[in-house]
């Protein structure tokens, strides 16, 4: 069945069983039919044919006696042989077309049509006849129906006395085999009615809760996993249904437990970026905590000047704002967050990523190049970009430990916006490129990489539908291309 399946792609199981199983039965009906038709044929066309050569057998010895008393004159010449050939030929039991009797030479001498007086026939049975000493059946064609004809010797002895020669009408035969063939195609349609029932309720309880599952398991497919499959008896379908409802429990589960490891993976990336930024930090708050302690060491030593004491307020009050500053963007970057797109200005997002990292790049004396379009804007989740972005430029800084440039390009491109990363830092191996985007993935030494940096790149990209490629050239730098389609918004 499941080559004759194949030829019917486009339908359902159940549909496919009902089809073959339908078409299997017209088959085989057809096939018991046809059997039983031409059996049926063959036993009425053997009674025409014993009744036959029956009838001719009979018919001999009176009309060979009828012969031999017109030779010898005891009888008037035709008389006896026409009057009992008309006998015989309207009787009722037999369906006879004719019947004559011929000389030895082929001569008609005694027809039931009396204008067949005198006629010799030439016909292939009458010459086989006057040829052979037993008895002869041909089919023939009389009209619209077939006949059968019988050509019969006339003889006693060695001496022959003539021929008897009939057609027997196989109408009767047709009708009959007829109605047998109505018969069956009523015996089809009846035993086919009665199959589709039966097969629907077949279906209904065998094909019906394999196709609950299948159905049940597209929805799966859709990450749709509060899904049961209803389970009905002790059956085999039954064990499968309960076993694909357990695996669905188990994959809840997982996917449960590993929801909460990646928040978990994605959180412990964002402080290693946090640990990373510490330098910087150290240096934004350093540099006002040194102007506020002098600030309060000069007004104790003049408090008393009202204008000296509102200039180093000012001046500490100024280092406090810088500070707190500081720390909010530290704390920011820290921070677990809701996910909430918004219409950004993509080249504001990257001069602010810019800002998190200024003092590490410019430490390493790497120049920095902003050359995204001004008016270049886009439907995203501005701490997810800017986290993004942040990996990106970690990982170039450490490729460029010796100084270099690092530069940022948007611009849009039919339905989509492209942003790329570009430096000529030490570049990536060819055997390694295709790896960096797994988890855990890492070339730097222990303690200076999680491995979770570019994976998290590529699964914020993912998020948002879009696409990250990599060109890159040990030695002569990297390129990272993100690609992002504008009409969907996550």
């Amino acid at each position: 069945m499941n080559r004759a399946a194949n030829f019917f792609p486009g339908l359902s199981l159940r549909h496919k069983f009902i089809l073959l199983t339908t078409l299997a039965i017209v088959v085989f009906m057809t096939i018991i039919g046809y059997l039983a038709v031409a059996r049926e044929k063959n036993i009425l066309y053997g009674e025409v044919e014993k009744q036959g050569r029956l009838l001719g057998e009979t018919l001999a010895i009176p009309i060979v006696n009828d012969l031999i008393y017109e030779r010898l004159g005891l009888v008037e010449e035709g008389g006896l042989l026409d009057n009992y050939i008309l006998e015989i030929f309207n009787r009722k039991d037999v369906d006879l077309l004719y019947i004559a009797i011929l000389d030895e030479e082929g001569k008609v001498i005694s027809h039931n049509n009396i204008t067949e007086y005198g006629k010799v026939y030439a016909d292939p049975l009458t010459e086989n006849i006057l040829k052979t000493d037993g008895t002869i059946i041909q089919h023939v064609s009389a009209g619209e129906h077939q006949a059968l004809d019988f050509g019969v010797p006339l003889s006693i002895g060695k001496k022959r006395w003539g021929s008897l020669k009939f057609g027997i009408s196989l109408e009767k035969v047709e009708h009959e085999t007829l109605a047998t063939v109505k018969k069956i195609i009523i015996l089809t349609i009846i035993f086919l009615i009665t199959g589709f029932v039966i097969i629907l309720l077949l279906t209904k309880r065998f094909i019906g809760p394999i196709t609950q599952l299948v159905n049940t398991m597209e929805k799966a497919r859709g990450d749709y996993l509060d899904i049961r499959v209803e389970v009905k008896g002790r059956d085999e379908l039954a064990v499968l249904g309960e076993r694909f409802n357990s695996m669905i429990a188990r994959i809840r589960q997982a996917n449960e437990e590993l929801k909460k490891t990646h928040e978990k993976l994605v959180q412990s990336e964002k402080l290693a970026s946090v640990g990373i930024l510490a330098g910087g930090v150290a240096h934004e708050i350093n540099n006002p905590l040194g102007g506020i302690f002098n600030c309060l060491s000069m007004l104790k030593q003049d408090g008393s000047n009202p204008e000296l004491r509102a200039k180093y307020l000012d001046l500490v009050h100024e280092g406090f704002d810088r500070i707190e500053t500081t720390v909010s963007k530290l704390l920011w970057m820290s921070r677990k967050g809701d996910h909430a797109p918004v219409d950004m200005n993509i080249r504001n997002a990257v001069d602010s990523v810019y800002s998190f990292l200024e003092y590490k790049i410019k430490k390493v004396k790497i120049a920095f190049k902003n050359e995204v379009a001004a008016d270049l804007r886009f439907t995203f989740d501005v701490h997810d970009f800017q986290q993004l972005l942040l990996n990106l430029f970690i990982n170039a800084i450490h490729a460029m430990k010796n100084g270099g440039t690092l530069e940022v390009k948007g611009y849009r491109t039919d339905s989509a916006v492209s942003i790329e990363v570009i430096d000529n830092g030490c570049g990536i191996e060819q055997e390694n490129i295709g790896k960096i985007f797994d988890p855990f993935f890492t070339t730097k030494p222990t303690g200076e990489g999680t491995g979770l940096g570019l994976w998290l790149t590529y699964e914020i990209i993912r998020n948002y539908r879009g696409e990250i490629a990599v060109e890159s050239v040990a030695g002569k730098g990297s390129r990272f291309i993100m690609r992002f389609p504008v009409q969907e918004v996550p």
